[in-house]
């Protein structure tokens, strides 16, 4: 679902960068001091759960250096999380550092925007920082589960919902560690950087792009083929959570062989979190991980796995992202990882053949159903985490382009060239480093199907203006055809669903 790589300013050689990076070292083993560090405690209150987050940490900082903290006030939909931060202290070697506070102007589709703590004072020498970040209460507008949230005796969250950090700061390496006394007896803790206490490569502002978890959760380990998988989990899940994770395992194994370039695949973690109280829905995905999380529901009652959600946060880290500005390129992000989440389902014969048809018709309903079916990519970003429904539309609209220009990509061809084989080399090239965009996806999806791809692109991804994906864009086993779809308030609108082929073998669907 949403993932933040699509939304923010997170390009694809950064994001490449982050799910490339080590995971980190155990604090217990490392040699030298890290520069920055930080130890979260999570505090219970009367009822077991937790209420806050203590977090303290340290930086080196030269003598007459300018500093500023920053925290976001509003992340990609959650908001109120610079209000939930209480600095307790904040000192140096000179004594308490006094604070002058600014705020960026929002985001009118709810994307990121910070508080500002300046410091009113130059500083020197160690700077100690300790604040309580509370967890969130439940109510208020719905996002990715960003969001410092309490369930099953512990907590949970990304670093965007609840870190106070330097700005700026250059320094290389982080060092985690946790403290889990206030926790019930065998508890944990558990980030996308590792387990327990670890150090981080990177700058602070790294800590950003992770999840984390701590408290009495459940957890599995994947072994053989799909050693280097885990997954934890609080609160009670209304499937059987150890047999779910176990079928995400084989299934990251799967997508590993599957695109196949990046050998060997990466470590890959999975949290999920089961909560009272809305906003809990959606699944997230943050370097080689994702945050699944849905309301909890009461004793007795199941639901289905959210087996298409686990395999699409896992595509993410092959699909990845592309340069542009904040919010547009989502088309590549979410719309490339839609495609091939129901395509490497069907393929692995992790889904029925009958169950892909449903993926690419209810993308159908959610596209051709909304009377703002036609709106621009940036009028999307404007409208941004106002509106679930319109914010989904690239996911779609995405999905759509790339089936039909595999389809192109084969016909002109006959048969030599896909999408994937297309792809692979830009996927490689993109993780050596080099710079992908939109204009460089004008010019390799041109050089496939004719100098008509730059105009088409603009047209359908930019302006949003509808279109009709190729007859075979879903494979020989299903072809278009005509449908009505009734737009409340808007009347109806004729567009297009998919309809099984009759005579086309299972094999045959799976095998294209």
């Amino acid at each position: 679902m949403n993932t933040l790589h699509a939304w923010g300013r997170l390009g694809a050689a950064a994001l490449l960068a982050i799910l490339m990076m080590g995971a980190g070292v155990p604090d217990a083993g490392a040699s030298e001091p890290a520069p920055f560090k930080i130890t979260l405690k999570p505090l219970t209150g009367g009822d077991q759960e937790v209420d806050a987050l203590d977090v303290r940490w340290t930086l080196d900082m030269p003598a007459g250096s300018t500093f500023d903290l920053t925290a976001p006030i509003t992340y990609a939909g959650v908001e109120g999380v610079a209000d939930r931060i209480e600095i307790i202290s904040a000192r140096d070697a000179s004594g308490p550092i006094p604070f002058t506070t600014s705020d960026d102007p929002p985001h009118p589709g709810g994307f990121p925007h910070f508080r500002h703590w300046k410091a009113e004072r130059p500083v020197a020498g160690q700077i100690e920082v300790t604040y309580l970040a509370r967890v969130r209460s439940p109510g208020g507008r719905g996002g990715p589960p960003f969001d410092l949230r309490a369930s099953g005796g512990g907590v949970s969250g990304a670093g965007s919902g609840f870190l106070l950090l330097p700005r700026g700061a250059e320094t290389t390496r982080s060092r985690l560690i946790w403290d889990l006394t206030d926790l019930p007896a065998g508890s944990g803790a558990r980030t996308t950087f590792g387990e327990g206490g670890v150090d981080i490569e990177g700058p602070p502002s790294r800590l950003m792009q992770g999840w984390y978890m701590a408290g009495p959760f459940g957890h599995y380990e994947g072994a053989r083929a799909s050693a280097g998988f885990n997954a934890a989990w609080l609160g009670r899940a209304p499937f059987d959570a150890a047999a779910e994770m176990a079928w995400a395992a084989d299934a990251y194994a799967y997508l590993g062989e599957a695109f196949g370039y990046l050998d060997p695949v990466p470590p890959y973690r999975v949290f999920m979190r089961f909560v009272d109280g809305a906003p809990c829905g959606g699944g997230t995905a943050l370097g080689a991980s994702f945050m699944y999380a849905r309301c909890a529901l009461t004793t007795g009652e199941t639901a289905p796995s959210p087996r298409e959600t686990l395999v699409h946060e896992m595509v993410h880290m092959w699909v990845g992202g592309v340069e542009g500005p904040q919010g547009v390129t989502s088309w590549f992000s979410e719309g490339l990882t839609t495609h091939y989440t129901r395509l490497m389902m069907l393929r692995g014969g992790l889904d029925s053949v009958e169950a892909y048809g449903g993926h690419i018709n209810r993308s159908a309903q959610a596209l051709y159903g909304l009377a703002a079916q036609d709106m621009s990519a940036q009028a999307i970003v404007d409208v941004g985490f106002a509106d679930g429904d319109i914010r989904h539309i690239p996911y779609h609209r995405g999905a759509f382009y790339f089936a039909d220009l595999d389809a192109r990509i084969r016909e002109r061809s006959g048969g030599t060239r896909t999408l994937d084989t297309v792809l692979r080399p830009m996927f490689e090239a993109r993780q050596a480093g080099q710079t992908f965009d939109h204009a460089a996806w004008i010019a390799l999806v041109s050089a496939e199907i004719g100098p008509q791809a730059k105009d088409e692109f603009e047209a359908r991804i930019l302006r949003g203006e509808a279109f009709a994906p190729h007859r075979g864009a879903f494979g020989p086993c299903f072809t278009r055809r005509d449908k009505t779809y009734e737009i409340a308030g808007h009347g109806p609108v004729e567009r297009y669903e998919w309809v099984r082929q009759t005579g086309a073998s299972d094999d045959l669907c799976r095998n294209w």
